[in-house]
């Protein structure tokens, strides 16, 4: 078992707009039962619920959108020179007894749909698929079941790469595949800007292709936008994720 990734794991969701908002109420619920003033319960209360009320509300799409905007969908010209397509998955769940499909979330199947469609446009590619599944360890076959997806949609030619437990080792993973050759890297718009660092840092040279986006270009926002969803929350925390990935590789290479 992957000690390291799995601390770094439980420290990335504690500090997500949904870990942090759960700490400080704990904090606050902790402290009303201990001899903490009452002043320190309404500052952990006030930090709880400020978090959770602007990640649940407006505050996703300002922080999406400076991560989706960085890449565009390349021209057909440069797609024609890749020789290879690969998709990065996002959940696939590796329990048991599961029908194939239930195995996928909306993440993922997003994903895969825009791979499967490149793939068919350009059967000569080979679809590479990389990723172990949900659990983020390097145990699970989550790139084998979404090959059997795509083969089920008409996609002859698939290679499949189970033994990589998040974006980093992806790369790695497919670095001597890949090495010298142009491809279409397909993943979420959010995800993209982390993808590409990383695999170029491999020394790779991704085309990126962003399968679909969650905020838009223009928006104005109504009333019905500052009522908390849970949606939302969800992408707040798929941004800060991103951030925090970002972060977390750049500081790594300052430290000898």
């Amino acid at each position: 078992m992957d000690l390291p990734f799995i601390l770094k794991k439980i420290i990335g969701n504690l500090l997500l707009p949904s870990g942090l908002s759960f700490v400080f109420l704990l904090l606050a619920f902790l402290a009303a039962f201990s001899r903490y003033r009452k002043s320190q319960v309404k500052i952990f209360l006030a930090l709880g619920f400020i978090i959770l009320y602007l990640s649940s509300t407006v505050l996703p799409y300002f922080l999406l959108h400076p991560l989706e905007s960085r890449y565009a969908k390349p021209k057909e010209a440069v797609l024609k020179e890749a020789q290879a397509i690969v998709l990065l998955p996002s959940y696939v769940s590796d329990r048991p007894n599961l029908a194939l499909l239930d195995r996928i979330g909306g993440e993922t199947a997003k994903r895969l749909l825009a791979a499967v469609l490149l793939a068919k446009k350009y059967p000569e590619k080979p679809l590479i698929i990389v990723g172990a599944g949900s659990q983020g360890l390097d145990m699970g076959k989550g790139a084998s079941y979404l090959a059997e997806i795509a083969g089920g949609l008409g996609v002859k030619n698939v290679e499949v790469y189970d033994k990589a437990n998040d974006t980093a080792s992806s790369a790695r993973v497919l670095k001597e595949r890949l090495s010298g050759q142009k491809f279409i890297l397909v993943t979420a718009a959010y995800h993209m800007p982390r993808s590409v660092y990383l695999f170029e840092r491999e020394g790779l040279k991704p085309i990126p292709y962003p399968a679909y986006s969650i905020s838009r270009e223009e928006r104005s926002f109504g009333i019905t936008d500052f009522w908390p969803r849970p949606i939302n929350l969800f992408y707040s925390d798929l941004a800060v994720h991103e951030y925090l990935g970002l972060a977390f590789y750049k500081l790594l290479e300052h430290i000898p």
